[in-house]
C-alpha cells in the first residue's frame, strides 16, 4: 500500500497498522463492556476506580484526562457511581474551591472483584502470543503514545 494514498481493497485496509490499532481498541472496549456486565459495571465507571486506587482525591477534569474520556461522560459516569456508593464527592480542608472525588470502601471492593475479567479479556485477545511478543507490542504501543503526546503540544 502506497503510503500517500488510502487503501484500495479490504486486504489493503487489514494492513494499516493505524486502522488495526483503532479496530482493536473499539472492539476490545465492547467485549471489556460485556465481561464487565456480569459485575455490574462497565469500563469508564472501572477506569475510574483504577485511577482512584492509585491516586484518589483527584477532580472529574483530573479523572477525565487520565481515563482518556471527554469531561462531560466522566461527570456523568461519576453520577451514577455515587448514587451506587462507589465513589463519593468531598472538598479537602485545605482548599475550599476544590472538589475532589475518593474512592469509598463498596468501589474499593468492586474494583477488586471486577479485576479478574480485566485479567481474562486480556488472556482472551493476547491467545497466541509469547511474553517477547507483549513486551514488544507494548514498548512499541508506549512509544507512540509519546509521539503522539509531542505532537499534540
Amino acid at each position: 500500500m502506497s503510503k500517500s494514498k488510502p487503501p484500495r481493497s479490504y486486504q489493503e485496509l487489514e494492513h494499516y497498522l493505524p486502522y488495526l490499532v483503532n479496530r482493536l481498541a473499539n472492539l476490545g472496549q465492547a467485549a471489556q463492556n460485556r465481561m464487565l456486565q456480569a459485575n455490574d459495571i462497565n469500563l469508564v465507571s472501572l477506569r475510574t476506580l483504577s485511577i482512584l486506587e492509585i491516586e484518589d482525591g483527584l477532580t472529574i477534569n483530573e479523572i477525565a484526562e487520565r481515563t482518556f474520556s471527554e469531561q462531560s461522560s466522566t461527570s456523568r459516569a461519576i453520577e451514577a457511581m455515587v448514587s451506587q456508593d462507589l465513589v463519593e464527592r468531598r472538598t479537602p480542608d485545605h482548599d475550599q474551591r476544590r472538589r475532589e472525588v475518593r474512592l469509598t470502601p463498596r468501589g474499593r471492593a468492586q474494583l477488586h472483584d471486577s479485576w479478574p475479567s480485566m485479567e481474562k479479556y486480556f488472556e482472551k485477545v493476547s491467545a497466541g502470543t509469547t511474553p517477547e511478543d507483549r513486551e514488544t507490542c507494548r514498548a512499541v504501543l508506549v512509544q507512540m503514545l509519546e509521539n503522539l503526546a509531542r505532537f499534540e503540544r
